[in-house]
């Protein structure tokens, strides 16, 4: 029978209330879908038949907080139960002010149009709009009601105007007065709660610097807790055999840096010795490999001929991900991430968000700042190919590249599947706009060749062929788990499910 396996879910932004976004996503993915356990097995909570699918919640100190608590799962027919967790982070990011925020609106508003994703660009210049008429209000205030009135009515006349009548002396100060209370309301209940995380945790400003890192440390602590580091920081095996991590919203970056610290951590753990490594092959990693250097035209062979780019099968990428990860785990590797999933990520924004352009950010994907799905390859002159993996240090020359390498730091995308659940956008508030394919952003570019091992999944509403098109729904950023009737399975509901593949595992 198969171990446990482990599902973490990091919320988004704004002040989300603990266990809330957990117990939702639990309910969507496990109590109600009756396809994970036979319908005839009675319910493990109550002995009678079954209704749907049992949970229990349980205090458990690997989350290092008494608000938080996991639920667990009854087991699956053929193998072990699921533990949920989630990973809290809304309690880290305190003392937001405006002056942060409006630090962070003018660094995106300060780019030249054309540095500004198409996606964004209406919000752009929405936003745009908004700080012009507010500024233009702040000016009218200062300025004396008679002037403004000769102004406006009489051509800026130099004669004295006529006592101001009760539109003027009384109207306009109360209208900007009251203008002035919607913007503030806007700000402290709107900008501040939610945007106020974003512009916190994406712009590395010294005040911000403690916030990201204490998030950062917290989610590699858990991440490693999980994966069976004790509390001397040995690794004594985990009770699972697949970690699931599943972000919403800003959580998908929080996540994002979360899965390359921790892996940097991780990369070179392994009992191999310099001695044990042409016996210790990889054949599996070196499959894989060879898999992405066909993709960007690159050649298998030492001294060959570059060769034509061959499109890379994004199902059978991915099972050999899953082998890649599985043959990590036999020589000794603690790192037991099986899956990233993104829903409403703002990553489809990294080139805004995170960098100045798309330039800037493929220059630090190339210097695996960023990591890239699949990751980024190095020049080998023994082997005269590109691997994401070095030989270690000491071992014998390996010619074919098929001994035992360590990966780099930002490889963990050779083992870790990323699939992405987006939802298209009308306008701004129709559909999801923070929202969108991250293939684009996040695949490798190489060789002058790009290509992408992310599954990119339309939802709400789904991309399927011969469907008419369908307006998608009023921002639908916070629906990626909501079921309007447990009883059916919508589409979105069932890509989330066929990502987490909890009764396989893929």
């Amino acid at each position: 029978m198969r171990k446990k396996q482990a599902v973490v879910i990091l919320h988004g932004m704004g002040e989300q209330i603990p266990m809330e976004t957990l117990q939702g996503f639990v309910d969507a993915v496990w109590v109600h879908d009756s396809t994970l356990i036979r319908a005839e097995r009675p319910d493990s909570a109550t002995g009678e038949p079954r209704k749907i699918n049992a949970t229990w919640s349980k205090p458990d100190r690997r989350n290092r907080s008494y608000e938080l608590r996991r639920i667990t799962t009854e087991s699956l027919d053929t193998s072990g139960s699921t533990d949920f967790y989630e990973f809290y982070w809304a309690h880290l990011m305190y003392g937001t002010t405006w002056e942060q925020v409006k630090a962070w609106l003018f660094d995106l508003l300060w780019r030249w149009p054309w540095h500004v994703p198409g996606g964004v660009l209406p919000a752009w210049i929405v936003l745009w709009l908004i700080s012009i008429a507010v500024g233009l209000g702040s000016l009218v205030t200062l300025v004396p009601l008679a002037t403004l009135r000769a102004c406006l009515f009489d051509a800026c006349a130099t004669q004295p105007v006529a006592s101001p009548n009760l539109l003027w002396s009384v109207g306009l100060p109360m209208l900007t007065g009251l203008v002035s209370l919607v913007i503030g309301a806007f700000v402290s209940t709107f900008l501040l709660k939610y945007f106020g995380d974003v512009a916190r945790y994406v712009k590395a400003d010294p005040p911000n610097v403690a916030r990201r890192q204490e998030i950062r440390e917290k989610g590699v602590e858990l991440l490693e807790t999980l994966m069976g580091r004790n509390d001397n920081g040995n690794y004594m095996g985990s009770e699972y055999d697949r970690i699931v991590v599943v972000a919403h919203s800003l959580g998908t970056i929080i996540a994002y840096d979360i899965l390359a610290h921790c892996f940097a951590r991780l990369n070179t753990k392994f009992p191999v010795t310099s001695a044990e490594a042409a016996i210790a092959v990889q054949p599996e990693r070196a499959a894989l490999e060879s898999m992405i250097r066909g993709a960007v035209g690159l050649p298998n062979a030492k001294g060959a001929d570059a060769p034509d780019p061959v499109a890379l099968d994004l199902d059978e990428f991915q099972r050999q991900q899953e082998l890649c990860r599985k043959e990590l785990n036999s020589q000794g590797n603690p790192w037991l991430v099986s899956d990233f999933i993104t829903l409403g990520s703002p990553l489809t924004h990294a080139e805004f968000l995170l960098a100045k352009d798309k330039k800037c950010l493929r220059i630090a994907q190339d210097q695996r700042v960023f990591p890239t799905c699949p990751p980024s390859l190095e020049f080998d002159a023994s082997t005269g190919l590109r691997h994401f993996t070095y030989k270690l240090s000491g071992a014998a020359p390996d010619l074919e590249g098929t001994h035992f390498r360590l990966p780099h730091h930002a490889a963990h995308f050779a083992y870790t599947r990323w699939t992405n659940l987006y939802s298209r956008h009308f306008g701004i508030v129709w559909g999801d706009i923070i929202s969108g394919p991250l293939s684009g952003q996040f695949g490798l570019m190489a060789n002058n060749a790009s290509v992408s091992g992310i599954r990119d999944i339309r939802v709400l509403p789904s991309k399927k062929p011969g469907r008419r098109w369908k307006w998608p729904p009023f921002f639908s950023h916070t629906k990626y788990w909501l079921m309007k009737d447990p009883a059916q399975t919508e589409d979105h509901i069932q890509a989330l499910r066929d990502a987490l593949a909890l009764k396989h595992g893929r």
